[in-house]
């Protein structure tokens, strides 16, 4: 219990200066305590007889520290006296004695966190940067299946180029708004190789902010800077250094736990207006959400810019290592920001929300504008890479081109069952070829089936390009081939208008969401007896136009004539246990396997989409633009169908719902998911049960998601289909190790939990309501593809249980 001692000492009021002393239990003064008020400028130390003199403006608590001490905390009390205040050696041998927070050195940070908000909001720098990833193993093959057969962008020539996988350099200006990055243009650019995805080349990419809450768009992370940094970190002043009037200090920060967002490391600032000078962390990839990353070190120097009158970053060098699937490499980012000029906020305004891009000669005499201003000369081997890269670049004859092809066209019995691409750069046009192994399947009215196909593709040199493709299906108990072929345009990569012409006979599930996928109705029905999917066979031609019309607005329409015929079951038992019977086709009664589920007929149907992204972002090329499907906002989608012609005029319907979509980080508490949609029948006509609005359910214990924002986990497939109207809303929340990192022992797991509610309503039934509690991240190492949930429904005074175990990667995969 820690002992406060209050004698008269003077008249101290609210808002006025304080004057104590502070000593040990026997009164003997202590010198150099640390005297400071959390949320203020106000601290100081005591002098060698223990006096200190602070002023308290606030209802804020004084906070009092001394190495070998037990910390005091004072509460604001309106008195008249001054104080005596007696500190307590801490006692070590305690057995529950626990290292403290340093809270001056959390104190300190909260200052340079604070002057950062009084900065500039608005200015420009120039930025460069140079990025390399290399492999380093010795390793040339996994499971007898060669490097570049693998992976094509792990085909390196040591002998000739060196290890390099990848390798770049980058100049642009970056526009900061409100102190945060806003807009990059790019005045030059050469890239080399394959980055794999590790996009840290560009300034808004290698972005690493530490007075931001989102540090990184790349990396997951906590800066120890941010006002809640301490329930994360351990702070420790390492070092402390007088220079003139000012004052440096090296503040060490560690983690509290492992396996959440963190960081370790340590900040060097000044007390001249709070200034960062430096900073250094290495971090986790597996605590930071960093794909193929094991672990990455990030340092950054600042330097004084007369024009924003502050501390500003001047460098930022960012090492890693990791794996390609079994394969070490290393990387190497480092970048230099100068030239920081404030602009007025009206010249910093991003009114298309693009927020990179690239001028129209950024890739012309890109070499020479790199050499005029960069930093630091290119070592023997980047140059020797970028020569012998660039001569396939430059020359772009026959010869050349093909000899670049042939090292990753070679086919081999591998590609027959994983699929086949043939890429002739000199023609721009590539072949695929389907494979088999994610095609092969089983369903209780084909029996065992496969699919395939082939597609061809021509890129031309204004961005437009025109694919072909055919698909054949066969299925061995039904003895019967269905043939599909699609040709399609894309007329450019600005707007990305698309025109799509499919035509063909396809067996499909009534609802063609596919809700039940192909590796789940395959095991299901072989091995259960469980033939959960409803099939009917169409065929059809099709015309769909899409394209951006606005930044913000997608359009997309189609035009539709299909046939449809009831299938039934051609296996009436499951090959593997065939003592189990299947149930009919028949998706309205599985006890009925004669009578059809809907009369055969034709149809013309038109449909119409719109997607409305509030916030859309874009990356410019001079020739094509890139949108990013990423908001902080609901993502609206409106959805229109009208049959205009039937073979029965009770056929006939309009329909129209209009829904949003949410995927977001709440702060460090985790990502939330939302999906509502509402939708109507305005003609209550004896329309076919294939179009019917069908709802995504799940009948079996997988689930084939990442996250379960469109389907329903307990719900009978076609119990609530309708024809009327309906309301649909989910919810999930991915804590993302905020609750179970803070558990010792279950904290290793890397698990996380995810909590769910899912609703249905329909005219003729009762509203449905599913809860769900889960883990999240199941696996091991790096490969965790599996969640687990229970759930538990109501749907009027019927309550249902059920655990699904989610296999995160079946729908990538196959459908």
């Amino acid at each position: 219990m820690l002992l406060l001692l209050v004698f008269l000492l003077g008249v101290l009021g609210y808002g006025q200066t304080i004057t104590g002393r502070i000593t040990t239990e026997n009164h003997k003064p202590i010198g150099q305590v640390l005297v400071f008020i959390p949320g203020t400028n106000h601290h100081t130390q005591t002098d060698e007889a223990g006096f200190f003199t602070i002023n308290w403006d606030s209802k804020a608590p004084i906070y009092i520290q001394k190495e070998g001490y037990e910390n005091q905390k004072i509460k604001y009390k309106n008195q008249t006296d001054g104080w005596a205040i007696h500190l307590l050696p801490l006692d070590k041998r305690n057995i529950l004695y626990t290292e403290q927070q340093d809270e001056y050195a959390s104190y300190l940070l909260s200052l340079v966190y604070a002057h950062f908000s009084q900065r500039t909001n608005n200015y420009q720098a120039s930025y460069y940067a140079k990025g390399d990833l290399q492999l380093n193993t010795q390793r040339s093959s996994y499971l007898g299946q060669k490097r570049k057969d693998l992976d094509p962008a792990l085909d390196i020539d040591s002998e000739q180029i060196g290890n390099f996988i990848y390798l770049s350099e980058i100049a642009s200006d970056l526009d900061y708004r409100d102190k945060l990055l806003s807009k990059e243009t790019v005045h030059a650019l050469q890239e080399r190789g394959n980055s794999k995805d590790l996009l840290f080349l560009t300034g808004t990419d290698n972005d690493f902010n530490i007075f931001s809450s989102e540090v990184s768009k790349r990396i997951n992370v906590i800066s120890p800077l941010l006002p809640y940094a301490n329930t994360y970190y351990f702070f420790d002043i390492i070092s402390k250094e007088q220079v003139g009037e000012e004052t440096l200090y090296r503040i060490y920060f560690s983690p509290k736990r492992d396996r959440e967002p963190i960081m370790e490391g340590y900040i060097e600032f000044t007390s001249k207006n709070w200034q960062v000078l430096s900073f250094y962390a290495k971090m986790k990839g597996n605590n930071v959400n960093v794909k193929n990353i094991n672990n990455l070190q990030i340092k950054q120097t600042y330097t004084y810019s007369p024009s924003i009158d502050a501390h500003v970053k001047a460098s930022q060098t960012l090492v890693f290592d990791g794996k390609f699937i079994v394969f070490d490499f290393i990387g190497k980012f480092e970048s230099s920001f100068s030239h920081y000029t404030e602009k007025p906020a009206q010249l910093m305004e991003n009114k298309t929300n693009e927020y990179l891009t690239f001028t129209k000669d950024y890739n012309l005499d890109e070499d020479q504008k790199l050499a005029s201003i960069r930093p630091f000369s290119l070592m023997e081997s980047e140059k020797k890479y970028f020569d012998q890269k660039s001569i396939f670049l430059t020359d772009d004859t026959k010869s050349i081109l093909d000899s670049i092809d042939k090292r990753t066209n070679n086919f081999t019995v591998f590609k027959l069952i994983k699929g086949y691409k043939y890429v002739n750069s000199y023609k721009n046009t590539t072949y695929s070829y389907h494979g088999l192994l994610s095609t092969f399947a089983f369903n209780a009215v084909q029996g065992f089936n496969i699919t395939s196909g082939l597609d061809y593709t021509k890129l031309r040199p204004d961005n437009a390009a025109t694919s072909y493709g055919v698909n054949v299906s066969y299925g061995f108990s039904e003895n019967k081939f269905r043939f599909s072929g699609y040709a399609s345009h894309v007329f450019n990569q600005q707007n990305y208008s698309t025109l799509r012409l499919e035509a063909g006979e396809a067996i499909e599930q009534f609802n063609q969401d596919d809700p039940i996928k192909k590796p789940i109705n395959s095991f299901a029905s072989a091995w259960f007896g469980k033939n959960y999917a409803k099939y009917f066979q169409k065929k059809f031609l099709s015309l769909k136009y899409s394209q951006y019309a606005f930044t913000n607005f997608k359009f997309e329409a189609q035009l539709e004539y299909a046939y449809r015929k009831n299938l039934y079951n051609n296996i009436q038992n499951p090959p593997f246990v065939p003592t189990l019977d299947f149930t009919s086709n028949n998706p309205l009664d599985p006890t009925d396997f004669e009578s059809p589920s809907f009369k055969q007929n034709e149809v013309v149907k038109l449909q119409m989409n719109v997607q409305v992204v509030f916030d859309q972002k874009t990356i410019s090329y001079p020739t094509k633009k890139q949108y990013i499907q990423q908001s902080k906002y609901p993502i609206l989608e409106v959805h229109l169908e009208k049959a205009l012609n039937t073979t029965d005029r009770n056929y006939s319907y309009t329909f129209g719902s209009i829904g949003t979509k949410y995927q977001n980080n709440i702060g460090t508490f985790g990502e939330l998911y939302t999906g509502i949609s509402i939708g109507q029948f305005f003609e209550q006509n004896k329309i076919p049960f294939t179009d019917f609005k069908h709802f995504n359910g799940n009948q079996t214990f997988i689930g084939s998601s990442p996250i379960y924002n469109k389907q329903f986990n307990l719900l009978p497939y076609y119990e609530y289909s309708t024809n009327k109207s309906y309301v649909e809303f989910h919810m999930e929340h991915d804590f993302r190790g905020f609750l179970i990192n803070k558990i010792p022992l279950l904290n290793k797991t890397r698990y996380s939990i995810i909590v769910g509610f899912h609703l249905l309503h329909t005219p003729d039934k009762p509203t449905y309501k599913e809860f769900g509690i889960g883990l999240n991240n199941f696996g091991f190492g790096k490969f965790r593809p599996f969640r687990i949930d229970y759930f538990t429904s109501f749907s009027d005074r019927k309550t249902t249980h059920g655990v699904v175990l989610g296999v995160k990667i079946l729908d990538l995969i196959q459908k």
